[in-house]
């Protein structure tokens, strides 16, 4: 215990959420998780590629695994303060992993098409979408209040360094499978391996124990009327919250304009840059140093003081980011905006998420998550369906290039609005109505 303690003063805001024994069973699953995710689509992007290089059918892959969540994890957020997060989260990973070893089946015997993988894809997208927001909103629930903003941070930082090992990971064993078995079947080993990751989380999840456990709603109401108004008062909540309210605007620019780099890479790699797995897999690794980075620096900071500006000025250096990666054919330059787009969506994700869960009440918190998760992962997947479809016409570059110039003027004039909030939006204290 001394030992523990010790790592908790000399480490920050990572040594506080990792000294506490729960909150390290539930991130060792989440550290084997997250770079199966990263597995995962990684080998999507590059088995639809082969399938058909079209950057359309590339953008509806990415669309595919990200719509459920605009759609249903308000839904699901709800669901999960209804019926238990812990339940709610491992139900939907142990269905994810079942999906997972299905399409790898579909590869082995030679069935898998476009459609059936975007079908695949989708099916895996609305068990995220039920499995993300559950999940966040069950850290608090393993921790001391003070230490949410560190857990956050780490587990934002396991994500993103994950962005860094899960691109590697997954192009050497789609190197590996296509090499020792032929083309496509390196992706059904990828399926499988990520399959497995995601088997280490559920573990995770069932053993941790309850320390902090949030309010039960309880209701007479038929389920599918209760949920419904579960859902309604959530959004009413942040809808009535001016700082949660304009968080949230922002955050679908920054989901639809400058996350959908990422389910694009496979098309850069070879349209723009002309390289192989290997090539795309060090695209997504350097994007992931960056991110890694960010990540590790804000969870060592581990406080939510200054976070409004991170959120604000990230964004904009992201757009900038982006278009100079745009603006070039150079792949040592791109590796290197790359780590620098890496880093700055991390640090404005992170901040823009640690800002809400700190602001809002307990009692609302897995549905407000699972709101702001639908408009980063839902947004996001409308904006890889719209670039991969003016990419068609305009190429990849011209069109990630206007959603950064995008994004850039919206942050540029509507950014300072949340900044003059600052205070009052790192404050302590749950959102209140206005």
């Amino acid at each position: 215990m001394a030992s523990l303690n010790g790592f908790g003063r000399n480490f920050g805001g990572i040594g506080r959420a990792l000294s506490e024994r729960n909150y390290r069973i539930y991130w060792y699953g989440h550290l084997f998780s997250s770079n199966g995710v990263w597995i995962y689509l990684i080998s999507s992007q590059w088995l639809m590629f082969h399938l058909i290089q079209s950057p359309a059918w590339l953008g509806a892959v990415g669309f595919a695994y990200m719509s459920p969540v605009l759609f249903l994890g308000p839904l699901a957020g709800a669901i999960s303060d209804r019926y238990g997060h812990r339940r709610t989260g491992m139900i939907a990973l142990s269905l994810g992993i079942v999906t997972s070893f299905m399409t790898a089946i579909a590869i082995v015997t030679g069935i898998l098409t476009p459609v059936l993988l975007i079908v695949f894809t989708l099916v895996q997208g609305v068990f995220f979408s039920f499995d993300f927001p559950a999940r966040q909103a069950l850290i608090l629930q393993l921790i001391e209040r003070k230490n949410l903003s560190a857990a956050i941070g780490m587990n934002t930082t396991t994500f993103h360094t994950a962005g860094f090992t899960g691109p590697i990971i997954g192009s050497v064993i789609l190197s590996f499978g296509n090499l020792t078995f032929g083309e496509p079947l390196g992706a059904a080993l990828s399926y499988a391996t990520s399959a497995m990751t995601f088997c280490c989380m559920v573990l995770g999840v069932a053993r941790v124990q309850i320390i902090n456990p949030l309010p039960v709603i309880k209701s007479i109401k038929p389920l599918v009327p209760a949920v419904l108004s579960d859902l309604r008062a959530g959004i009413h909540y942040i809808m009535e919250c001016s700082d949660l309210k304009m968080i949230m605007l922002l955050s679908i620019f920054v989901a639809f304009c400058l996350r959908s780099y990422q389910n694009l890479m496979a098309g850069f790699a070879e349209q723009v840059f002309q390289l192989d797995e290997h090539g795309l897999g060090n695209l997504m690794a350097a994007s992931g140093i960056g991110a890694l980075s960010a990540a590790l620096i804000l969870a060592v900071r581990g406080k939510v003081e200054g976070l409004t500006r991170i959120f604000v000025y990230g964004a904009m250096l992201t757009a900038l980011a982006l278009l100079v990666f745009v603006s070039n054919t150079q792949i040592l330059l791109a590796l290197v905006t790359m780590a620098l787009v890496g880093g700055f969506i991390v640090a404005t994700s992170l901040g823009g998420q640690t800002l809400i869960q700190n602001i809002v009440e307990d009692e609302f918190r897995a549905r407000v998550v699972s709101v702001h998760l639908a408009i980063i992962v839902g947004g996001s997947a409308f904006g890889t369906l719209g670039i991969g479809w003016l990419a068609e016409f305009v190429g990849f570059q011209t069109a990630l290039g206007v959603m950064a110039i995008l994004a850039l003027v919206v942050f540029t004039f509507q950014g300072r609005k949340l900044l003059s909030r600052s205070i009052d939006i790192e404050a302590v204290h749950p959102a209140k109505k206005d």
